[in-house]
């Protein structure tokens, strides 16, 4: 997997067929919401974060995948500052293998999502979220751990009640937004441990409220 920083908003990845053989894919099986290609997907962040001080976190990403030199497939990663369109690299996929189907119009594909989802460093801090929202937030909740990190599911409609100015300052004190919440959800169900699910909110609020 070789990574090429286009600028400060954009970066080029470059996928062979070997890339995908190490990790037991292959391209008929990446498609974007299998948990293959999430994995892949952390991982080409992660890398780019690690060499170039790309980071995701605060926005959205547009990917773009096209076909490279031979076999290879560059997918191209850019941060929109709003909600941006996410390009299906099954689509792509199944263009380049099904000739049948190129004169279908090549669209990209709306993500909507209805969740918010926040990482946290210190357990402390999240409690301290919890107990400041846990009467006004109405909804599902759901908590997960990956690596060192604690991330908290919430429904964004269940924050009706919630100022949204006082939501926001509050979360942002102690708290990171993750912008591609749906991608990095399906990445912590399938890889990070699912600590409290649907009720995480009123569980720590119930056993460890400050």
């Amino acid at each position: 997997m070789k990574i090429e920083k286009i600028s400060d908003n954009k970066i080029k990845v470059t996928l062979s067929t070997s890339d995908l053989h190490e990790r037991n894919l292959d391209f008929s099986a990446l498609t974007y919401n299998s948990p293959q290609a999430q994995v892949l997907f952390w991982d080409m962040l992660h890398q780019a974060e690690a060499e170039f001080g790309f980071s995701a976190a605060d926005a959205q990403l547009f990917i773009e995948a096209t076909p490279g030199s031979g076999d290879n497939l560059v997918i191209t990663l850019t941060k929109v500052e709003e909600d941006g369109d996410f390009e299906s690299i099954q689509k792509y996929i199944r263009n380049r293998f099904k000739r049948s189907e190129l004169k279908t119009k090549k669209k990209s594909k709306k993500v909507s999502s209805g969740i918010l989802l926040y990482s946290f460093d210190e357990f402390e801090d999240l409690c301290k979220v919890v107990g400041s929202i846990s009467e006004s937030y109405s909804g599902d909740s759901t908590l997960y751990k990956y690596e060192d990190s604690y991330y908290l599911l919430m429904t964004n409609t269940a924050i009706a009640n919630t100022k949204p100015d006082y939501f926001d300052s509050l979360m942002s004190e102690y708290a990171t937004k993750i912008n591609n919440s749906s991608f990095v959800d399906g990445f912590l169900n399938e890889y990070g441990t699912k600590m409290i699910e649907y009720n995480a909110i009123e569980v720590i609020n119930d056993y460890f409220k400050s």
